[in-house]
């Protein structure tokens, strides 16, 4: 059965709830806010850092400090910032399963997937590609902190499923764009859908078609949820 999860954006201390690719509030502390997603019994929750430009190494271990603290008695992916090979040993000692990147798909070289494969194995990385979708596909290269063409995608072979993120649909209802799938050649099944997900969008999923997964992001945190608002909808 497809997996229903939670997205979750995390920085400097506090989660954030963004709209539309704009990060517009503190939602409050990281532990704080897992606690409630663990009561719904979800699939699993994904933390991201969503760091659209350089940062400084005190900011990023100052966040990973707060994920080594966490609690939860679901599933944790967690990635954002984490951009060459010596950053490796930070998050290895972290209570999660799995590892996101993004900008390593950017890389021509393939050598901080392949050393982060081999210190966690194959399932547990996950690749980001957060997109728009106007004339063609742009993807988000955080390296540069700018929307690029996909023709510069690399190393997606490399990772155990990818999360297709729609930044412009981001935040609101019935709002991811599938034709995503379509234009990236990505087999859905290998996917995980998020930005404009929620459990009123499931219209949009061709059965044949439904991604690995979907991580609902700003709506779950502001009602109550269920998995089954989802799946009777599959």
């Amino acid at each position: 059965m497809m997996r229903i999860g939670s997205m979750v954006l995390f920085k400097n201390g506090y989660c954030y709830q963004s709209y539309g690719w704009n990060l517009l509030r503190p939602l409050g502390k990281l532990q704080n806010i897992v606690s409630h997603l663990d009561k719904y019994l979800i699939d699993d929750i994904t933390i991201i850092r969503p760091i659209r430009d350089n940062e400084n190494d005190s900011t990023l271990l100052s966040d990973l400090n707060e994920i080594k603290k966490l609690k939860s008695s679901t599933p944790i992916s967690f990635g954002g910032g984490i951009r060459n090979i010596n950053q490796l040993h930070l998050i290895s000692g972290l209570p999660v399963e799995r590892f996101v990147f993004s900008s390593a798909l950017f890389n021509k070289e393939s050598s901080l997937l392949r050393a982060a494969t081999d210190l966690f194995g194959r399932q547990a990385i996950v690749g980001l590609i957060p997109f728009k979708l106007e004339a063609q596909v742009s993807v988000f290269n955080s390296q540069i902190n700018k929307f690029v063409s996909v023709d510069k995608l690399n190393n997606i072979e490399l990772c155990d499923e990818i999360i297709l993120y729609d930044c412009e649909n981001e935040g609101s209802p019935n709002g991811f764009n599938k034709d995503v799938v379509n234009n990236l050649k990505i087999n859905p099944k290998n996917c995980v859908f998020s930005g404009g997900v929620s459990d009123l969008v499931n219209s949009f999923i061709n059965k044949n078609k439904a991604p690995k997964a979907l991580a609902v992001e700003n709506s779950i945190l502001h009602r109550e949820f269920s998995k089954s608002n989802y799946y009777e909808k599959l």
